[in-house]
C-alpha cells in the first residue's frame, strides 16, 4: 500500500459506501494506520491509497489511539470558525491557513460495525473534516482562489518534475 500523489486522478474519486465490514476490510484499515503512522500524518482516506471505499483514519495526534471511520456521515457543523494551517499527505511540503467550522458531529462504523458517533472541537475536527473531503474527491486546496492555489502548487509540482518552469 502506498500513497497516491497530488496530481493522480484517484484524489478526485468519490467513493462508495462500505457494504461489508469483514477481514480483508480490517487488514486494508491496519495498512492504512501503519502506513499514516510511518508517514507521521494524523489522518489518511481510502483515495489517498487508490482506493473508492467510504474509509479514514485518523489520530488526534501521534500518541492517541487510532481511530477508524467506515461510511461516515457529518450530521452537524458549528457556525463559529477556527483558521489553521492544513497539510496533506498527498501533497507533501504544501501548508496553509484554512477556515473551517470550530466543531462537528460525526456518525459512522468503526472497524468492528459498531456504530458511533463524536462530537469535537478543533484539531480533531479539522481533521475528521479534512478527511471526509477526500471521500468526496475535494483537496484542501480547492478552497483557495486560483491564484493562491497556483503559488502553492508552483514549487510542489517543479519538485515533483510534473511541471517545467
Amino acid at each position: 500500500m502506498e500513497i497516491v500523489f497530488y496530481p493522480d486522478d484517484l484524489l478526485r474519486v468519490q467513493t462508495k459506501d462500505v457494504e461489508n465490514i469483514d477481514d480483508e476490510l480490517r487488514i486494508i484499515i491496519f495498512e492504512m494506520i501503519g502506513l499514516m503512522d510511518k508517514s507521521k500524518g494524523v489522518g489518511l482516506a481510502a483515495p489517498q491509497v487508490g482506493l473508492d471505499l467510504s474509509i479514514f483514519v485518523v489520530r488526534k495526534n501521534m500518541m492517541s489511539k487510532p481511530l477508524v471511520f467506515i461510511n461516515p456521515v457529518i450530521t452537524s457543523k458549528s457556525i463559529e470558525l477556527s483558521v489553521y494551517k492544513e497539510g496533506c499527505l498527498s501533497i507533501p511540503g504544501v501548508y496553509y491557513d484554512l477556515s473551517r467550522p470550530k466543531s462537528i458531529v460525526i456518525e459512522a462504523y468503526d472497524e468492528n460495525g459498531k456504530f458511533f458517533k463524536i462530537e469535537d472541537l478543533d484539531i480533531l475536527a479539522r481533521i475528521i473534516q479534512h478527511e471526509m473531503d477526500h471521500l468526496k474527491g475535494v483537496l484542501f486546496i480547492d478552497y483557495y482562489e486560483d491564484k493562491l492555489r497556483n503559488k502553492l502548487l508552483k514549487s510542489y509540482l517543479k519538485e515533483r518534475r510534473l511541471v517545467k518552469f
